[in-house]
Parts: structure tokens; C-alpha cells; sequence
């Protein structure tokens, strides 16, 4: 049984990020904790004029997320899994990393939303924090992101990093239930020969996965991202799924892209994988 983390707040988007991932484990029996944070209500106070307000948003937190329970209790999705809600008056990030650690969670849920930044498009940063300060594997579900399949599964790499048990076993699950096929996609601003360790690396995933379908891919560019852009629109890719640790790639194709008009951006979800929780 996974224990899953979905962070709310109870937007559009938010729910969406729920419909998908309980399609995801439709047919897996789940504990989703539903998680709605706020720190700027405090813990104790007494009940007076002064603080009415803070009543008043206190009273509109626990009816909004009994309404979604009550939503889910109704959704064909429902299945057989457990929800928990938890309304806590902290900071949503370091209440994710005290329920990562006490709940033992599989996975974060969180959606995401584009912001105009000085020209620049970047994704929001709650979603960055979680997937960067809380070491647990993180979902990130942009608000168009429609759930299909998981037919084919992108992997962005340089071979620079040798991939853990963990992480590979976390794919190879994920593959398997759905039978998916795995591209791993290189990623290179110059068109550059692989250096010993990058074929090694690039060996071993091959060996891992052997009895996968799988193929490698190669995409040189001066823009990580448009890389990954190139290949979406010649693959009807599903997922991309990307080592958390290696912040390069995530800080070009995830969190800051420098380009405009990116398709795989507001529609494909990110699997950040860590190597251990």
C-alpha cells in the first residue's frame, strides 16, 4: 500500500491534480493524505473580536476540505483507497517534510501553474520548494495536464550521474504496471562524444532495463528545453521523469526555461524521482 501526499488549495487546478493521480492508481489501494497549509493563522488564541477573522477562515478551511472529501467520496474514482484530510496552520513546505517523514510517503503530489516573470515563464515556486527542500519523490501536475496512459515515458539525462537502486526500481515499477516504453532522451548544449563515465552510465541504464521496451534518444541544443520539446512533438510522450538531484536539468527544462511557448510545459507532468527517501 503507498501513502501519498496531495497538496491542496482547493483551486481548480488542485483538483484536477487529484483526478489525475487517482487515475494513476486506480487500480492500487492508496492512503492519500489531502494536505491543505497556511501559516497566517496562528496556532493559539482565544476567541475575540480582535481574531473573529481568524475564526471565520478557520471555519471556511474545514468546510472546504470536507467539501472535498465529500467530492472524492463521490468521484467513480474513489476506489478502494483511504483519505485523510489534514488542515495545518504552518508553513506548507516544512509541514510536507514532517508528514513526509511521520506518514513514511511514496509521493508528493503537487500542481502546478505558470507565472510571468519579467518576460520570462517560470513555474510556481511552492512546486519548486517541494521538489527541491522535501527529499521524497514529487509529482507535479500542470492544470491542462489530461490523464491518458502512461504509454510512453521520457527520462532527460546527460550520463553524468549514476542512478541509484532505488530510483531505477521506482521506474521499472512504473513501467511495468503500465507497460510502458522508456526513451531516454540525452540532453547536450554541443555536440560532444561521451566520455568514459557518461558510456558507462549510459551501459548500465541499457543492462537495467533490458527487458524493457526502451530507446535512447539524443537532442543537441543550446536550450535544454527546447530539446525536450523537440522530442514530445515527435512522440506523444505522457510523463517526463526526471532525477531530482540533478538540479541542471531541472532548473532549465522544469523551473526557469528561457523559452517561450513551450507545449510539453503546461501540459506533461514531472515525475522528480529522489534516490532515497
Amino acid at each position: 500500500m503507498k501513502n501519498i501526499l496531495i497538496l491542496t488549495d482547493f483551486s481548480q487546478k488542485s483538483w484536477n491534480s487529484i483526478e489525475y493521480t487517482l487515475n494513476i492508481f486506480q487500480n492500487n489501494t492508496c492512503i492519500f493524505y489531502l494536505l491543505y497549509a497556511d501559516n497566517s493563522i496562528e496556532n493559539d488564541f482565544e476567541y475575540t473580536d480582535d481574531n473573529l477573522e481568524q475564526v471565520k477562515v478557520k471555519n471556511t478551511v474545514n468546510s472546504k476540505i470536507q467539501k472535498l472529501v465529500n467530492k472524492i467520496d463521490v468521484s467513480p474514482l474513489k476506489g478502494n483507497h483511504v483519505f485523510i484530510p489534514i488542515s495545518a496552520e504552518n508553513d506548507i513546505i516544512e509541514t510536507s517534510k514532517v508528514i513526509a517523514k511521520e506518514k513514511e510517503i511514496d509521493l508528493i503530489v503537487v500542481s502546478t501553474d505558470t507565472i510571468n516573470s519579467k518576460g520570462k515563464i517560470t513555474i510556481d515556486t511552492i512546486s519548486e520548494d517541494i521538489i527541491t527542500k522535501v527529499k521524497c519523490s514529487v509529482l507535479a501536475i500542470p492544470k491542462k495536464a489530461s490523464f491518458k496512459g502512461l504509454k510512453e515515458i521520457v527520462f532527460p539525462t546527460d550520463y553524468t550521474n549514476f542512478y541509484e537502486a532505488k530510483l531505477l526500481e521506482d521506474l521499472m515499477n512504473l513501467l511495468g504496471y503500465y507497460k510502458s516504453s522508456l526513451r531516454f532522451l540525452y540532453l547536450a548544449k554541443k555536440d560532444e562524444e561521451l566520455n568514459k563515465e557518461q558510456i558507462w552510465n549510459k551501459e548500465t541504464l541499457h543492462d537495467y532495463f533490458k527487458d524493457q521496451p526502451h530507446s535512447f534518444h539524443s537532442e543537441i541544443n543550446e536550450k535544454l528545453e527546447v530539446s525536450i520539446e523537440n522530442l514530445t512533438s515527435k512522440i506523444e510522450v505522457s510523463l517526463i521523469v526526471v532525477a531530482a538531484k540533478n538540479l541542471n536539468i531541472l532548473e532549465q527544462i522544469l523551473f526557469r526555461p528561457q523559452q517561450d511557448n513551450l507545449k510539453y510545459y503546461t501540459k506533461l507532468p514531472f515525475l522528480a524521482l529522489h534516490q532515497s527517501n
